[in-house]
């Protein structure tokens, strides 16, 4: 690239403007001479008078819309152009003669919609304004959302597998795909199964995206209807250059192939289990609506172009733009979710500060191409214009802003939806189902199971999701099927719901991605009203459904909630993490049980247990959690010790209902069993619940249930029940009875063969239960032993059945459609009849037989629960490793099998990925502990509320404490971003914190007073692989946690408020080679749309359409511009260069000349 009048410009004034004698205009109809226009740094746009009277005209120009018209004739006839109207009759020039010495008029629209005319007669006014807005569009408008942008995680290892030619197998596994079927490849295995849905936006009502879908369509993918797509079977192949292969099974022929450094992580999304009945499905696509949702519209082309999504041998393939790949396993899924996600585009909210530093040495060669980042061929560069300087202005050395790393922090925004029923004002027409869809981007993402046509269809399902950076609206589609238990492609749309950001941000709390209006306020549209602050996250809400005319046929209740959160980068946390791995677990354990209340237990517990997981400490934590809660029954069982001869009956009701209620022990080890043995219950539970289904057998032992049937079926009225009459019939009554008792024996053999089924298959597994759930078993047996009488047989067993029958095996029974096990609810008889073995097996579990005064029906199951009871105690020796297990295992588990290095450890980017396995957000989880722990929420709001922060936000929102201004705009030398450095002090007698920084935070940040030669010390302990932290482990409090936690919530309120506000370019002038890189960025980027006459920025990796023409390579030279005025004082910087010269070819035919001047 050859340096411009423009690189000049920019490089000298730096966004700033001054010049005289403009004409300006709100309408195009009505101009205004000024003396002088002025931008100010901060992007305001003011007028002067000779008096020095000023006045503001426009209040921001980050990111405005700048159209150029060469003169009023061209600009009145271009349709596509907003209208100038002619000026006055008295000053207006022939069309014939003058037009083409009009002088050139630029149109200003800012991000807020505020419009400008200015009509310039001087070229060099003219240059050094279009320099100015030229670094105005590249400044992002006030708003965390506008902040978005993404980064390459995996560039270095990408361009070193490309540079190499020398790419190596990440991944390979055989797996499903539903994709474009080969037409001339004999060697694909097609299979059936449920059809994909394909991009449709007008299937929610949103009209306003069909001229988006309509663009995508002839630029992209082929049209739906033109693609051949089906399930076949595949091999993929990911490869370390980020190149996705699909290759034939038998002869490794490709298929097509997909580069994943140009998708977007919100773009590999997991499908839920109701949209093909599997739950290891993986979306990987393009979703054109989201990506249209990235941009900002007044900077960006009007119809930005796609990368080929499908590419077969280097040319692209027809497509519908995305991708279903079904796995064998979910240990398969997780592998390639993180392994996908590693080569994908990674989202952040972040901008640039005057106190970054280059992250390379000055003048080094730029690794990433930010004309080419992606390897597209820029379209837009014509060979035959040249720069106007000579060769000495050649750009030698480029500095790229790449080398800076922004402020920023990544988001995470957590829906969880609950539809619960829909109320229909009329009764809808036909026969079949009914069910709600979640719907965003032109795709469903999960929906209800389709129940019974009706008036109010009742569902009562829970969805949870993760919502990109700029969505800002769910839609809740309301569909009709042709049947009652089955999905289809036609089903027909009856209704939409919109849930808009006032429903999803109910607390409307500060500092969201969701769009707020100029004032700062949320936007509406529910005519709801303002939900409390307390409860917030139990809100029932009831939302209009709309038709396809926009009227409202009836209303959804639901409840939805959104958690948005704002994580830091690895860094910050490495000292966190270092405190919880040796902090004192029964201290946190305790200030928990203090401070959380009831309705948080199974959250907070889910949050800790997610936290310890993925420090690799979750033995500790279980046993801290054994301790604390058998601290009670220790207590009890030294007073029996005392009190020999009292009476015991306190301890065994301590006893009996220990481990029963909701802790956060219980309700940690219920969720570890339950994340642990997902795949064992499916492969123990999936097929019989299938046969209990199908076979329909009656096992209801209740003589009265089953007497109300029969003369229900006698009496030809199922709804009748059977009741003494005056004309009493003995032999009737005597035939009912009989075919009473019949049946009943006939139920319970039918339930009697469940049970004795079910039973069997659980203790022939018992080898097959994953380890981690024994090793948990194993300690807590031995805890609840040591803590119990010795003499006490009976207690630990309870306890045990506590955990593996009812918190792990009854549950997934009673429901097996929330474990996925099924793929609808179980009604009638199958319902029924899992009521009953869940009965039967908690019973066997507790060594209880059935009452004849509670459930005489069930006294006939005690002599199966006498048979079993010695299989029982088999069983709990065996998972508890008291006896050892002879039993083979009969189940392909995934926890048996060697995990498989990705080798993306190595990057420092990688930690930001998802654990493998349970793909654990690590950092998200760190982030929620720390706003749990935060002292300042804590010493505001009180015990009551600290819990709470965490269900209804995801950054604080609590007023702090006044302190100085945001480190980000500070001087040099006081600029910190690790947070406070204050004292931290108790008082212990109103129990409230003063906050401060740790002892050996001052050394890790290297906050040191010594010499030089200590400060290289601890930098070198700092580089290597000694744990510094280790001096410091045996003394970690719960106080230390809660200052670090609190310094980190300053740290992400302080980056809140820095990226709340708009940019401006002293944000890109940290050193003396920053702003020329600003530089380079903006004039590789800035284009000029021909078609409209317009200046746009388009961002790395988007294709450039052919009618983009670049500022770097002459755009203006497309447009025939001319100024009355001659110039007498010429800036400095184009004194040597005319304007003319500046876009004009070297090289010029006399031809053309010489037809110019005729």
């Amino acid at each position: 690239m050859k340096s411009t009048v423009f690189h000049k410009i920019i490089k000298r004034d730096k966004g700033i403007f001054h010049g005289r004698n403009f004409s300006i205009s709100t309408d195009s109809v009505t101009w205004i001479h000024v003396y002088s226009l002025f931008i100010t740094p901060e992007g305001q746009l003011f007028s002067s008078e000779e008096n020095e009277n000023h006045y503001l005209l426009l209040q921001s120009l980050q990111s405005c819309y700048v159209q150029v018209f060469p003169n009023m004739s061209s600009a009145s006839t271009t349709s596509q152009l907003p209208t100038l109207h002619r000026l006055k009759k008295g000053t207006a020039s022939p069309a014939s003669g003058t037009s083409a010495d009009e002088p050139p008029v630029v149109f200003i629209k800012t991000f807020d919609n505020e419009k400008l005319y200015i009509k310039i007669t001087s070229k060099t006014y003219f240059t050094n304004l279009i320099a100015a807005l030229m670094v105005w569009q590249y400044m992002k408008p006030q708003g965390l959302v506008k902040k978005w942008y993404w980064e390459s995680g995996s560039q270095q290892v990408v361009e070193e597998s490309r540079s190499h030619s020398q790419s190596i197998s990440v991944l390979v596994c055989r797996c499903k795909v539903y994709g474009p079927i080969p037409s001339r490849n004999k060697n694909i295995t097609i299979v059936h199964g449920p059809k994909a849905p394909t991009f449709n936006p007008d299937s929610s009502f949103e009209h306003q995206d069909s001229h988006l879908a309509q663009s995508q369509n002839q630029h992209g993918s082929q049209g739906m209807d033109n693609v051949n797509e089906g399930w076949f079977f595949a091999m993929g192949v990911l490869k370390s250059d980020g190149i996705l292969n699909f290759i034939t099974e038998l002869d490794g022929t490709l298929l097509y192939s997909v580069d994943m450094t140009t998708i977007f992580s919100s773009e590999i999304r997991q499908v839920h289990h109701s949209i093909f009945d599997n739950s290891n499905t993986l979306f990987l696509g393009q979703l054109r609506l989201l990506r249209a949702n990235n941009s900002i519209k007044t900077v960006s082309p009007s119809d930005q172009l796609l990368p080929p999504f499908l590419t077969k041998d280097g040319k692209p393939t027809p497509n519908n733009g995305r991708l279903m790949i079904q796995f064998p396993l979910h240990i398969d899924l997780e592998d390639w979710f993180v392994g996908l996600n590693y080569f994908a585009r990674r989202e952040y909210i972040g901008s640039f500060s005057p106190k970054i530093k280059s992250n390379q040495k000055p003048n080094s060669s730029d690794k990433q191409n930010d004309e080419n980042v992606s390897g597209f061929q820029d379209t837009t560069v014509d060979e035959s214009f040249t720069s106007a300087t000579s060769g000495s202005d050649t750009l030698k050395t480029k500095t790229s802003l790449s080398e800076y790393k922004r402020e920023s922090f990544r988001v995470t925004k957590k829906l969880k939806i609950d539809l619960i029923e829909a109320k229909f004002n009329k009764d809808l027409p036909g026969e079949g189902g009914i069910y709600a869809e979640v719907y965003m981007w032109g795709y469903p993402w999960s929906r209800t199971a389709p129940v019974k046509h009706a008036n109010n269809p009742f569902w009562k399902e829970e969805f949870s999701t993760d919502l990109p950076i700029s969505t800002q609206m769910v839609h809740i589609l309301i569909k009709k099927s042709t049947s009652a238990r089955r999905y289809g492609p036609n089903d027909e749309l009856v209704g939409t719901v919109f849930l808009t950001p006032d429903i999803l941000n109910k607390q409307g709390r500060p500092n969201s991605t969701l769009i707020q209006d100029a004032n700062g306020t949320k936007i509406r549209g529910h005519d709801t009203p303002e939900a409390p602050l307390s409860n917030i996250t139990n809100d029932i809400v009831r939302l209009s459904i709309y038709d396809s005319s926009n009227i409202v046929i009836g209303k959804l209740v639901l409840t939805a909630n959104l958690k948005e959160f704002h994580i830091l980068s690895p860094s910050h946390f490495k000292s966190f993490e270092n405190m919880l791995a040796n902090a004192p677990m029964k201290d946190l354990i305790k200030y928990c049980n203090d401070t959380i209340p009831t309705s948080e237990i199974e959250s907070v517990s889910m949050l800790l247990l997610d936290v310890f997981q993925t420090l690799g400490v979750e033995d500790d934590w279980f046993k801290a959690l054994m301790e604390m809660e058998l601290v009670n029954v220790d207590m009890v069982t030294r007073k029996n010790y005392a009190k020999k001869s009292g009476s015991t009956s306190s301890s065994n009701n301590v006893f009996n209902t220990l481990f029963r209620g909701s802790s956060i022990f219980s309700k940690s080890l219920e969720n570890y069993n339950l994340r642990i043995g997902q795949e064992y219950l499916e492969k123990v539970f999936g097929d019989f619940f299938s046969k209990i289904s199908t076979d329909k057998r009656n096992c209801e032992v209740d003589p009265r249930y089953v007497r109300a049937a029969i003369v229900a079926a006698k009496k030809g009225d199922a709804d009748s029940d059977y009741d003494d009459s005056d004309d009493y019939d003995s032999d009737e009554e005597k035939e009912i009875d009989d075919a009473v008792r019949k049946q009943v024996d006939s139920n319970f053999n039918n339930l009697l063969g469940y049970c004795e089924e079910i039973w069997d298959k659980i203790c022939k597994t018992s080898k097959d239960l994953p380890e981690q759930i024994k090793k948990q078993l194993k300690n807590f047996r031995t805890k609840v032993e040591l803590a119990c009488d010795p003499e006490d047989k009976v207690t630990a067993l309870n306890c045990l059945s506590a955990f593996i029958f009812l918190r792990f095996f009854c549950p997934a029974i009673l429901n097996p459609k929330l474990f996925y096990l099924t793929k609808d609810h179980q009604t009638g008889d199958s319902q029924r009849t899992l009521t009953l073995l869940a009965k039967v097996l908690l019973n066997l579990a507790n060594r209880q037989e059935f009452s004849p005064h509670k459930e005489p029906h069930l006294v006939r199951m005690n002599d199966f629960l006498k048979r079993q009871e010695e299989n029982l105690f088999d069983y709990y020796d065996k998972i508890t490793g008291r006896k050892n297990d002879f039993n083979e295992k009969i189940l392909e588990l995934s926890h048996d099998m060697k995990r498989f290095d990705l080798g993306l450890s190595d990057t420092s980017t990688s930690s930001e990925l998802p654990t493998n396995p349970y793909l654990i957000d690590k950092y998200h989880r760190l982030t929620e502990l720390v706003q749990l722990l935060d002292l300042g929420k804590y010493s505001a709001n009180g015990h009551d509320s600290v819990a709470g922060s965490i269900a209804t936000s995801g950054t604080p929102s609590v007023s702090r404490s006044p302190r100085g201004p945001s480190p980000y705009r500070q001087s040099k030398d006081s600029y910190d971003l690790g947070g406070g450095t204050a004292e931290i002090q108790l008082d212990d007698k109103r129990n409230v914190y003063q906050i401060g920084s740790l002892e050996f935070e001052k050394s890790e940040f290297l906050d040191l007073a010594g010499d030089d030669e200590t400060e290289g010390f601890i930098k070198s302990l700092c580089r290597s692989n000694e744990d510094i932290f280790s001096f410091i482990a045996s003394n970690i409090t719960l106080k230390d946690l809660q200052k670090r936690s609190y310094t980190l919530c300053n740290t992400i309120n302080d980056l809140e408020q820095f990226l709340e506000t708009q940019d401006v370019p002293s944000n890109y002038q940290g050193d003396s080679q920053m702003w020329e890189a600003l530089t380079n960025e903006i004039m590789s980027h800035t284009y000029l749309d021909i078609n409209r006459n317009a200046m746009v920025f388009i961002q790395s990796g988007v294709l450039v359409p052919s009618n983009y023409k670049s500022f770097a390579y002459n755009a203006l030279s497309h447009l025939k511009l001319r100024f009355p005025e001659n110039d007498v004082n010429i800036a400095p910087s184009s004194s040597s260069t005319s304007l003319y010269s500046a876009y004009k070819p070297e090289k010029k035919s006399i031809f053309k000349r010489l037809m110019k001047k005729t």
